[in-house]
């Protein structure tokens, strides 16, 4: 990568601006506006490499983003920020900053190793950051007068009590204990908006454990665990300054946006209680364990009884049935392979296939790419050996319920097809 760096050759025919981008302008008008940090830039853009378009814009509308300080310097808005409304030019940044900044990689693919991504961009219009901020405002103040509206009409219900940290109590059902600070809870909940769009529901799911005192969601609803007896229920609403305040939660919850909770407490245990439940729950897990993975050896020793295969596994427990001899050295750790894949239950049923996606799979050996049985099975293999395997889930997908097909600890059975050493 540095020695890519140090390349001028990768720049030519590119300036370097004052923000640090490597830029050719096709077209430049002075006249226009310059966007700053924080402003709202809209462009056209296009995405090259190696002369192949990877994205654009072109057919669909414009992008539109608020120009935050840069993932690496000479990034796409380091390049915004050198051209006025009516400019477009070509930026070019190393593939290498790309893959390892904004995406994240640890390793970038060999073949973008040193080499350029080109960006062609056409600045359209720039919205200044103070007309940003103004229809922010107009938009919050609305929010904020609707949420008022909305709790001024509940506070006004006489039926209705209110908290003095300001939650509105509307219905609570059952006369059991509340739950004490330290002591452990486990309860459903259905929280929606104040019209009615569920954004959060655990009944029919999976109930919520967890000790009363610890945040849950939000300071409101954490307050009202302990306010719902055990074996009844609370209806409630939570105001945004107990929730998600003038900030909201992505794009999921808007600012000023107050909860209507329902809440359902099962039970409400102490220490001493909820600890011999989580045993209970772990026993209980344990003997479900033991008997799903007999029940999965008698489907192995059935199906190798079925069809008269008397071949021994392998230390870990894996059957491989060898149908082709490769020729060459045999795969090794750490080496990068391409393989074929067929997967299938005991029954038969296909469950994915490496031809459906028209080409070998790659993945090197020993990084936990692919499952265990096909890194172990590869390696007893040279390039252009064929063998079926019979995996138990152990070297699968263990305890994972993949539906009806491959429910938790199912046994494989994988034909696999070493393509390729590189």
């Amino acid at each position: 990568m540095m020695a890519s760096c140090n390349d001028d050759s990768v720049y030519a025919g590119f300036k370097k601006m004052e923000s640090g981008a490597y830029m050719k302008f096709y077209n430049k008008d002075h006249s226009g506006v310059m966007p700053r940090l924080n402003d709202e830039a809209t462009f056209e853009m296009a995405q090259y490499f190696n002369d192949s378009l990877l994205f654009t814009t072109a057919g669909e509308a414009p992008m539109s983003i608020v120009l935050t300080k840069a993932d690496f310097v000479g990034d796409v808005v380091d390049g915004l920020l050198m051209m006025h409304v009516g400019d477009s030019a070509r930026l070019m940044v190393l593939a290498d900053s790309v893959f390892t900044t904004m995406l994240q990689m640890e390793e970038v693919p060999e073949e973008y190793v040193g080499k350029p991504i080109y960006y062609d961009l056409k600045l359209l219009s720039v919205k200044p950051f103070e007309t940003l901020e103004a229809e922010r405002k107009v938009v919050s103040d609305s929010l904020k007068a609707e949420e008022n509206a909305f709790l001024q009409a509940l506070r006004d219900d006489a039926n209705n009590t209110l908290t003095e940290s300001g939650i509105i109590v509307m219905e609570t059902v059952g006369k059991g204990r509340l739950a004490k600070m330290g002591e452990y809870v486990d309860f459903d909940f259905t929280m929606c908006g104040p019209k009615g769009d569920t954004i959060m529901n655990s009944f029919g799911v999976e109930p919520v454990e967890m000790q009363y005192g610890e945040e849950f969601i939000c300071k409101g609803i954490t307050e009202a665990i302990g306010m719902v007896p055990e074996g009844g229920m609370m209806r409630f609403v939570v105001p945004s300054s107990l929730a998600f305040d003038s900030v909201g939660y992505e794009q999921f919850i808007k600012p000023y946006t107050p909860m209507v909770v329902v809440m359902k407490m099962n039970s409400v245990m102490d220490k001493a209680a909820y600890e011999k439940k989580v045993a209970a729950k772990e026993a209980a897990a344990e003997a479900e364990k033991i008997r799903m993975e007999a029940k999965e050896q008698r489907a192995i020793d059935d199906y190798l009884k079925a069809n008269a295969i008397t071949d021994a596994p392998t230390e870990s427990g894996l059957y491989i049935f060898r149908q082709e001899e490769g020729e060459g050295d045999l795969a090794q750790w750490g080496e990068e392979v391409s393989v074929h894949y067929v997967m299938r239950n005991l029954k038969g049923e296909q469950l994915e296939s490496s031809y459906d996606y028209g080409r070998p799979m790659s993945f090197v050996i020993g990084r936990g790419e692919m499952i265990p049985a096909i890194e172990e099975a590869v390696m007893t293999m040279a390039p252009g050996a064929k063998v079926t395997l019979l995996t138990p889930s152990s070297l699968a997908f263990g305890e994972f319920d993949l539906g009806e097909t491959l429910p938790p600890y199912s046994p494989l059975m994988i034909e696999l097809d070493l393509v390729e050493v590189k």
